[in-house]
């Protein structure tokens, strides 16, 4: 006990002579214990006894909930509202007892263990009488003889041995703790039998218990309630021995018995002491009428502060909804403006969508549009595809009866081809050659050269250009002859057809033309007239597809003396290739007469030769002069950019394009590494040949070397590669070329399988007649 606590009392004046009563805040319990009391000491003096635990919400101890944390006045008046009921707890005990006709007091103690507190109030109020409960009613039973409450084993344990004690439970003693023998004996010699007066003895002899003489206060008037304050080790009724105490009380209060009173007061004084007693009366009924005053008072000023805590609750739950009113007014307050941001996006993005909108009305407008005029297209390609599938169906109707047909002509070829070879080529005897050149009279001769003399003449009724071959080599008649039909065989429009032989003499007759050879045109000898730079361009594409296609033979071919004295042009200037394969028929001694370096250092003949040659021609063909010189003369006019200046002028206006492009392929053909040199095929043929679509046709070059410029051109792919004019019935062979159909029939009846124009081998003999073409040209001469 830390001697801090403060015991509070009200109503005690001789604790000596009351009976304490503890009881809890269980008021049934409490109750069960007062009646007890008030039963086993009728009329004595009782005070309630209680010690209150204060709340740990509001003790300024605990650490859980202080007064520092909670606003100052709301733990005033919670403190207060906790005496408040800690009063009204304990009046209503005092009002059992008041009830009762006997005098009461209350003594109470605020501290957290129950029992210390109980013994502390025995010790600082020198208690000599306590009934406390000794067990819960929860535990009565009839059987119960022990303590069952901790807190009543407790205060039997450590109370003051001057203290007696009766333990009860349900209405019923349960068990007694007595004092010690000496103050015992010393309270019974206060209370002996002479005092006989107003002295009554609680005796309990059942329980064997001692006599307790308790002396009734003779002036009740003096009962007053009185409130007491001790703190400390102070009591009124402390003294250095129990007698003393007992002898104080008496002179201070003295209690007579009623009889001796009586004996010795003289009839004043007992008018005195009635008038006292009454006043005592009033002012008990004052003291008791205040007393209920003040209990309405306090559950009025209890009432006002459950009201108070009401009110604060309200309060602070109204300023709990207000702060929560503007958490939610602030948060919807961002809200609205994070919602005026998106709707200001929205509107944004509203008014793009609707431009897109405009956009996309105007496209699918369009596309509408679009889609009609699409519709309208196909509606009239479905007419065009059903008119090219009726077409189609007609030309495939068309092919399978020329189909028939070129079956039906294969086979009178395959019988018919030793015959058709016989008619085409034949033996010429010695008497027909003299015959032919009139003896070979000078004035038929028309040429002379390595391989010896050309004669003009007429062999079966033909005009042929008989050539007397040097004499007679190594090769025998047989070989000669089996040579030059292989010779025969090798036909092409821009070769000179080889018409028979002649063993016995060892000559040659070929096909007439005209106009005598190109060497002749580009000196203008023998009143040759020049030719056009239309003409020239053309002569090279042909001497090229000739070349072209005797290298392709196989085995292969090699001109060996290719110049210009050596390519013949017909009456329609299509040129021709001469003496092609002669090297063939005469000794192998015979060196041959090209001008390659390589051929003259190795004196072998290749195609590369042939490739060189070429390239001389084109020189030839582009400056007309001599080939001694040419390379050097048009190369240095190449790198010093005045091609023009060694240029034929009589050629008329060379493109200047097309003539560098040849003359850089011409020095290219007379490189002296044959390595070095284009291919003749893959080259050299794809550089010239789209420059025959510059080239007018060569009836056209004819009438205009004479002057007539009426006539209107004739479109080059009109003209047959074969015949040199233009086509009546064109036919489409394998090899992609459109000809004359009887120029190709008559190629392919003659045994052929190759192209005439690339002497490439054909996937098939088949031809389909070029409708399309056929009706262009028709068109054409409607016009002309």
């Amino acid at each position: 006990m830390s001697g801090e606590e403060v015991i509070k009392a009200e109503g005690i004046c001789d604790v000596e002579n009351t009976i304490f009563v503890a009881v809890g805040k269980n008021v049934k319990e409490g109750k069960s214990i007062l009646s007890w009391a008030l039963k086993s000491f009728a009329g004595r003096r009782i005070c309630i006894l209680h010690v209150h635990q204060p709340n740990h919400l509001f003790s300024p101890n605990d650490g859980k909930l202080s007064g520092a944390k909670l606003k100052q006045h709301v733990v005033k008046a919670c403190q207060e509202l906790e005496r408040l009921r800690l009063h009204k707890l304990l009046n209503q005990y005092l009002l059992l007892i008041s009830q009762a006709g006997i005098q009461g007091g209350k003594v109470w103690l605020e501290i957290n263990n129950v029992e210390k507190g109980i013994i502390h109030i025995i010790e600082q109020q020198n208690i000599q009488w306590l009934v406390m409960g000794a067990a819960a009613e929860t535990h009565y039973s009839k059987q119960l003889s022990e303590l069952k409450s901790s807190k009543a084993k407790f205060v039997r344990q450590h109370a003051p041995t001057h203290c007696q004690i009766w333990f009860t439970c349900s209405g019923c003693l349960i068990h007694t703790r007595s004092m010690n023998n000496s103050l015992l004996s010393s309270m019974e010699s206060l209370s002996s039998p002479e005092d006989n007066g107003g002295t009554k003895l609680l005796n309990h002899v059942d329980d064997g218990y001692e006599d307790l003489n308790i002396l009734e206060d003779a002036s009740r008037s003096a009962n007053k309630i009185v409130k007491v304050e001790i703190t400390g080790d102070y009591s009124p009724l402390h003294s250095k021995n129990k007698h003393e105490a007992h002898l104080h009380r008496a002179t201070s209060q003295p209690l007579l018995e009623e009889g001796s009173f009586h004996r010795k007061a003289s009839s004043d004084e007992r008018s005195r002491l009635e008038h006292a007693m009454m006043d005592a009366e009033n002012s008990k009924q004052r003291a008791f009428e205040g007393s209920v005053k003040r209990w309405r008072a306090e559950e009025d000023a209890m009432e006002a502060i459950r009201m108070a805590e009401v009110s604060y609750k309200l309060s602070k739950e109204k300023e709990d909804q207000r702060k929560e009113k503007e958490e939610i007014l602030t948060k919807q307050k961002e809200e609205i403006e994070r919602l005026k941001i998106q709707h200001d996006l929205c509107l944004k993005k509203l008014q793009m969508i609707q431009e897109k909108k405009l956009v996309l009305e105007s496209q699918i407008t369009e596309s509408s549009y679009a889609g009609k005029e699409l519709e309208d297209k196909i509606i009239q390609a479905v007419e065009l595809l059903i008119s090219f599938r009726k077409q189609r169906d007609e030309m495939q109707i068309e092919r399978d009866d020329a189909v028939k047909e070129v079956n039906r002509f294969r086979k009178l070829v395959q019988d018919d081809a030793d015959e058709y070879c016989t008619k085409n080529f034949f033996s010429i005897s010695f008497s027909d050659i003299i015959e032919a050149t009139q003896n070979f009279d000078p004035s038929s001769k028309i040429g002379e050269g390595k391989y010896g003399s050309v004669y003009k003449g007429i062999i079966h009724h033909v005009k042929a250009a008989i050539k007397m071959l040097p004499a007679c080599g190594s090769l025998s008649d047989s070989v000669f002859q089996h040579k030059a039909e292989i010779l025969s065989r090798v036909r092409h429009p821009n070769l000179v057809t080889l018409m028979g032989i002649c063993s016995e003499s060892r000559s040659l007759a070929y096909e007439f033309l005209e106009n005598g050879n190109l060497e002749d045109h580009l000196a203008c000898r023998k009143k040759s007239r020049p030719l056009h730079w239309q003409h020239r361009i053309r002569i090279a594409v042909e001497i090229c597809s000739a070349l072209i296609f005797v290298h392709a033979n196989d085995p292969c071919l090699v001109h060996g003396n290719l110049r210009p004295t050596n390519i013949l042009l017909d009456a329609k200037f299509v040129s021709k290739i001469s003496d092609f394969g002669v090297h063939l028929l005469i000794s192998q001694n015979e060196n041959s007469n090209n001008d390659d370096p390589e051929c003259i250092d190795k004196g072998q003949l290749t195609v590369e030769s042939d490739v060189y040659s070429f390239g001389v021609i084109l020189l030839r063909l582009l400056t007309a002069r001599p080939a001694s010189a040419i390379v050097r003369d048009v190369k240095c006019a190449l790198e010093s950019g005045k091609l023009g200046s060694v240029l034929d002028s009589s050629a008329g206006d060379w493109p200047t394009e097309q003539a560098e492009l040849l003359a850089y392929l011409a020095l290219r053909c007379c490189e002296k590494d044959p390595l070095d040199r284009p291919n003749m095929l893959s080259e050299i043929w794809p550089t010239i040949e789209p420059m025959r679509d510059l080239c007018t046709p060569h009836s056209d070059l004819n009438t205009s070397s004479q002057g007539s410029k009426g006539q209107r051109r004739i479109p080059p792919h009109f003209v047959c590669p074969i015949f040199q004019d233009v086509m009546e019935d064109p036919h489409i062979a394998a090899d992609g070329y459109t000809y004359e159909g009887d120029a190709i029939k008559g190629w392919l009846y003659s045994g052929h399988d190759t192209s005439p124009m690339t002497n490439l081998k054909l996937d098939t003999c088949d031809l389909i007649p070029n409708y399309a073409l056929y009706r262009a040209i028709q068109e054409w001469q409607q016009q002309s």
